[in-house]
């Protein structure tokens, strides 16, 4: 993608090759970053399509255009990846949040556990930041963002796909999913838990559900830096797969 500035736009907004941006995007545009009509510009719908677009008009609190191109699911991965993360503090969670979102992430559930922190979770600051990272990323799809009663209630409603489980206590490394993982594969749940990993309890559960145990080294990861690191490395094997 050129290094065209990125804006949401509302799908219903979008009308025979024609956008109308609201008046937040507007402002932004004009004031903030005051760009200039004529210029080029990325639009994100959220919901799966990017367009570049050329302004317009330009009005206080209104800014109109053209569709140029379209693009289908740009920026988006062939394998949704389902990701659950055990609750941490709250800025360490906004954080964790953030960068699975940028890692291309299809749905963010939070999930109580044994040796969470009991956090409650402002949805309105989460919203925020999922749209900010995914315009900052260029991708096309806001992810989906739950918050799960309890661990065994997610498991409850597992994807299609496998399900993996970063675990200090695992054996084996992350990089062997690349024998693991079938080819072209479309679906992944991964979980990452809180610190101080999982307890004896959650790990017999998981492992009723037919997970795969593994680790991502011997340095001891903050949870969210284990979401970029797990989101990086998987990332990389089905692309590779």
């Amino acid at each position: 993608m050129p290094d065209f500035r990125s804006f949401f736009v509302d799908p219903d907004k979008i009308r025979n090759n024609h956008f109308t941006l609201n008046k937040k995007e507007s402002h932004h545009l004009s004031n903030v970053l005051r760009i200039k009509a004529g210029e080029l510009i990325w639009l994100i719908d959220g919901v799966g399509t990017t367009y570049n677009g050329i302004i317009e008009n330009i009005l206080p609190e209104k800014v109109t255009g053209t569709i140029k191109e379209v693009f289908p699911k740009y920026g988006e991965p062939t394998c949704d990846i389902f990701l659950a993360i055990g609750i941490i503090k709250r800025a360490r969670m906004q954080l964790a949040i953030e960068k699975a979102t940028e890692c291309g992430v299809r749905t963010i559930t939070t999930v109580p556990m044994d040796r969470s922190i009991k956090r409650s979770i402002n949805y309105e600051r989460v919203n925020k930041i999922i749209r900010s990272a995914t315009k900052q990323c260029a991708r096309s799809k806001f992810p989906s963002f739950m918050d799960a009663n309890s661990l065994q209630s997610w498991l409850d409603q597992l994807y299609d796909g496998p399900l993996v489980v970063c675990s200090g206590k695992a054996t084996n490394h992350i990089g062997k999913l690349h024998s693991i993982l079938p080819k072209n594969l479309k679906g992944l749940n991964l979980v990452i838990g809180p610190e101080g990993d999982f307890t004896e309890k959650e790990i017999s559960l998981l492992k009723d559900n037919k997970a795969i145990f593994v680790s991502l080294g011997n340095r001891r990861l903050r949870t969210e830096t284990a979401v970029v690191s797990a989101l990086s490395i998987i990332n990389e094997i089905v692309i590779g797969n």
